[in-house]
């Protein structure tokens, strides 16, 4: 305050407008007098004081201070000192609520007035520093929300590529249907699913279930899914028959080679089935899957065997491959690992019994088994959320 030492009095009373002008010409001040509040609006704006010393008749109250008025001045730099000549401790509550810097109380010296401007002033250093503080926080948390958009924006574009590249569901040949539903935990998921009808007679499906989730677990998805679609494209252009017989012999081995070569931080559990439609006969691998896939027939459910090392971990791995004849009506389920964590079960042991007790009487329907499992109630889920399934009704 000490570079502007204009000051501006408010008062009707002509008698303390001069005590306290002297007050502050004593103290080197420029004074400026005025009757009341639109008259000191006018002059703030062209006297442009720092300080204001507003003095109120017995009659008046300190709330009948203009809404926002000390505020207003209190943010433009101008200290509002409120005189009170018989005040309440409410009163002066309401001032300084209403954005007084300090209160007077009449009859006060002119010491008093000195020892209320110091403390103005230590005021306003604090306040501005605030202020400027404030500034600050305010631009980082704009750069923070344009920022956190501009991530929103990349992860729906990348949300909306990876559902591109996933089938057109449902899938259907000789009686048997493939669908699926993908519950992210984040825009983008680490779980990935395909399949295929190829030639009339055999159906290639995948499941994967890339560790971690979000974005670098989603694009491990989109390259492994690639990866996939090249290999089915190769057999169905050559025409071999045979390795589309044997499928999905040496598949979870090629993937792991390409996982190891290209260095990422990730590793990947995985299933991969071929059915023939004509000989009815299921051919599967099982790379660490958690839960095994279910099998659900006749009322009753059980976990396909087969297990194997997670893909992208070790460089030599058994991935057999186990064929089983299918039953006229049944429900091939395959899940991610994300669904253990939305079944109730004070352990794995208890979550996977569960989890059979849910699947033994679902097998009509991917719309009956994802009811059966809770799939449509899942919201904010912690990971994320596949299920596959396989369905022939007989």
């Amino acid at each position: 305050m000490a570079k502007n030492k204009r000051a501006l009095v408010v008062c009707a009373d002509l008698a303390r407008q001069e005590l306290w002008s002297s007050y502050l010409e004593e103290l080197d001040w420029r004074v400026q007098c005025v009757d009341d509040l639109p008259a000191a609006e006018t002059a703030i704006g062209e006297f442009m004081p720092a300080l204001l010393l507003l003095g109120l008749r017995d009659e008046e109250h300190p709330a009948d201070i203009a809404e926002g008025f000390a505020q207003r001045c209190r943010d433009s730099g101008l200290a509002v000192f409120p005189v009170l000549p018989h005040p309440s401790a409410e009163d002066v509550a309401i001032c300084f609520r209403r954005g007084a810097i300090d209160v007077l109380i009449e009859p006060f010296s002119a010491a008093d007035l000195v020892a209320a401007i110091e403390r103005s002033s230590q005021f306003k250093d604090l306040y501005q520093e605030n202020m400027d503080y404030r500034e600050q926080l305010e631009r980082a948390n704009r750069e923070l929300r344009d920022s956190l958009n501009v991530l929103r924006m990349d992860q729906l574009a990348g949300r909306q590529v990876q559902f591109s590249i996933l089938p057109r569901q449902p899938v259907r040949c000789g009686g048997y249907e493939v669908s699926h539903t993908i519950v992210p935990s984040l825009y983008l998921s680490g779980d990935f699913v395909g399949y295929n009808v190829v030639f009339d007679r055999y159906i290639l499906f995948y499941f994967g279930d890339v560790s971690g989730h979000g974005a670098s677990s989603a694009f491990v998805t989109v390259m492994l899914s690639f990866l996939l679609r090249q290999i089915r494209r190769r057999h169905v252009v050559e025409r071999d028959m045979d390795a589309l017989a044997r499928a999905p012999l040496g598949l979870a081995a090629h993937i792991n080679k390409q996982m190891l070569a290209m260095e990422i931080d990730k590793h990947l559990t995985f299933f991969a089935g071929a059915i023939d439609v004509k000989e009815n006969t299921l051919r599967y691998t099982v790379s660490a899957l958690m839960p095994q896939p279910i099998m659900a027939a006749e009322g009753k459910a059980q976990f396909l065997p087969g297990r194997g090392k997670p893909l992208g971990l070790v460089e030599e791995g058994d991935w057999d491959v186990h064929e089983v004849s299918l039953p006229d009506k049944f429900a091939l389920i395959v899940a991610s690992d994300g669904l253990l964590d939305c079944v109730s079960g004070a352990d794995l042991a208890e979550k996977e019994a569960q989890l059979l007790t849910l699947a033994s009487g679902a097998n009509a329907s991917h719309t009956e088994v994802c009811t059966a499992l809770g799939i449509d109630a899942i919201k904010d889920a912690p990971d994320d959320v596949s299920v596959m399934t396989v369905v022939r009704r007989g």
